[in-house]
Formats: C-alpha cells, structure tokens, sequence
C-alpha cells in the first residue's frame, strides 16, 4: 500500500562549506529536489536551519546527512579552510535524530556517480566502465583537490572511501613544468597536486609563468584568467595547457594506483567553469602517457560531470 505523502519518511540533506549550506528535505530514496542556499558560518547556525526546516514538516524526518570539506574523524569534521566545526553527536541529539551521516564533502560527491544519468556527463575518450573494478572521483575546487574511490559492494550498489590524494607530490611531466614546480617550490615549499589543480592553484600557475617569464604579476582572480586566456595572452592560455595536462595525469595516477577502470569522474564547478580552455586532447594524452601501462589505462573512460548537485544527489543514496 502506498503511504500518503506525508507520511512518507523525508531526510535532511545539507552540503556545508564554512560561508553557505545548500540544503534540501528529501523524500528517502528519492532525487533531491527545491534546494535552498542560505548563509552558514557554524555548527549552530546549521542546527538552526536544519531544525527550521524540520518544524515546518508535518510528516516523520528519518535522518540527516551532512557532507563538509575536510576528513571525518571519529564523528568530527574541522572545515578545511574555516574554523566552522562539526560534530556528528552534537548534531544528532540537538535534532533529536538517531540516524545522522557527518561524510566529508567530496565523498559525498563520489556517491553520486552511480546516479548520474547519461547526459549529465561528457565523456572524454576511454571505452566503458568496468562494473566489476573501482571508480574514482576527482574535483578541484577554489582551494583544494577532492579525491575518492567508489568500490562495488559485491552486490548492487557501492561504497565510497575518502582520499586526501589532492596532497601527494606534483610530478613534472616534461622541462617545462619542471620549471613552473621550481618556482611553486619556491612559494609554498612542498608542492603537491593540489598546488596546480585548485582555484588558487590555477592562479599560482599563471604567477610562476610570470616569474618564469622576468614579469612577475599575478591576475585578479579565476574570470580575469580565463578572460586573458580567451582574448589571447599567451601567459594565461599556457596555464590551460599546464593544468589540462596535469588533470589528466593525475588522473591517470589515481585509475593505477586504485585500480579504478570503472572510469575517473570530475566533478568540479572550477573545471566547467574553463569551458572550451579545458584542452581535452591534452587531458586524455596525458591520461594514457603512463609507459609501459599505457595499454592498461586506453579504455578506461574519464568523463566531466556537468551536474550542479552532486553532493545533495550523493547524501541521499545515504539512504536508498
């Protein structure tokens, strides 16, 4: 028998980032919908928001789900880059919930995959995925690299891991990133992917190439780059080719060392925000440039993921 809608059990979803929330109360088991983004700058505020939505239901809440950037450890997650901190049973006993998922953000990301219907993705090269082997998910965003690693559960669904791959060491592929490291070195001391694949990573690039050039200067932010790059500058349209290349080595790294021939997924608001910039010839080169394991990483199929709401989209299956 069918139940009325509101007796249908709902859930709470909320995807955190130490400035705003994007959150949603969701049927279980269905694609959240009527998403709102509000101002949130701690754990009480986030308390606050998710009760108000709460008590403006007339039917039973099983749970919440709460994705954050950073690693969750023993029910705790310190933002990455905020003082907002949360807490899996502070949360849960002042909602008055038994079921609560404290996840960090981008492997909330990651469990979205498996939901992404066809053409919220655009495939760049590679064959099909291998349902049988591991997926990985890659996300640059404005200040870190989010990785993680979906391995099928032996039966009809999956299990997402967290990574903190976005800090293993940068690599150059040729002199000339050799010579962008060196100067990153210079800025940050350890140099690691996230260095180039980030927001302000991108930036950085673009401020070695300046240095590397005997004019240093550094550009604004993110819109004025890509506004140089489209009109032509040479500096700044470098810096694609750079951070195309690394993308998909790096990528290609992850697919070896997790065995993910399910395909690598980005998922990243920065990255579509390049657009046409994104040299995707490059990506895939660069994907397969692996030597003798070349053979092994040719159809393993790497896709962009053009869905705005991956994490809320990831938190539900939470509770499928």
């Amino acid at each position: 028998m069918t139940l009325p809608r509101e007796s249908t059990p709902h859930v709470l979803l909320a995807d955190v980032d130490g400035r705003e929330a994007r959150v949603v109360l969701a049927e279980r088991g269905a694609l959240p919908t009527a998403m709102t983004t509000v101002a949130c700058e701690s754990q009480d505020q986030l308390i606050d928001i998710l009760a108000g939505i709460r008590e403006g239901f007339d039917g039973p809440v099983l749970g919440a789900a709460i994705a954050a950037p950073g690693p969750c450890l023993d029910g705790v997650i310190q933002l990455t880059h905020s003082p907002m901190r949360l807490e899996a049973d502070v949360l849960s006993e002042r909602l008055d919930l038994h079921r609560l998922h404290l996840v960090n953000n981008f492997t909330a990301r990651a469990l979205a995959v498996p939901l992404l219907a066809p053409d919220a993705m655009e495939p760049i090269g590679g064959g099909f995925p291998h349902r049988d082997a591991p997926a990985a998910a890659i996300g640059p965003s404005a200040t870190g690299l989010g990785m993680s690693i979906l391995n099928p559960d032996g039966f009809v669904g999956w299990m997402a891991a967290a990574a903190e791959g976005g800090h293993v060491d940068l690599a150059a592929g040729n002199d000339r990133e050799a010579d962008v490291i060196r100067v990153l070195r210079d800025m940050h001391g350890h140099v690691s992917a996230e260095c180039v694949l980030s927001g302000a990573g991108v930036l950085d690039v673009a401020f070695a190439l300046s240095v590397l050039a005997g004019k240093p200067a550094r550009f604004a932010d993110l819109p004025a780059l890509l506004a140089a790059a489209r009109g032509g500058d040479a500096i700044a349209r470098e810096v694609f080719t750079l951070v195309s290349g690394w993308l998909g080595a790096i990528s290609g790294n992850l697919v070896l060392t997790a065995g993910a021939r399910s395909g690598v997924y980005v998922i990243s608001a920065i990255v579509l925000s390049w657009g046409e910039m994104l040299d995707r010839a490059i990506v895939r080169q660069r994907f397969e440039a692996k030597g003798r394991m070349a053979a092994y990483l040719h159809d393993v199929p790497f896709y962009l993921v053009n869905e705005p709401n991956c994490g809320l989209l990831g938190l539900s299956a939470l509770f499928a």
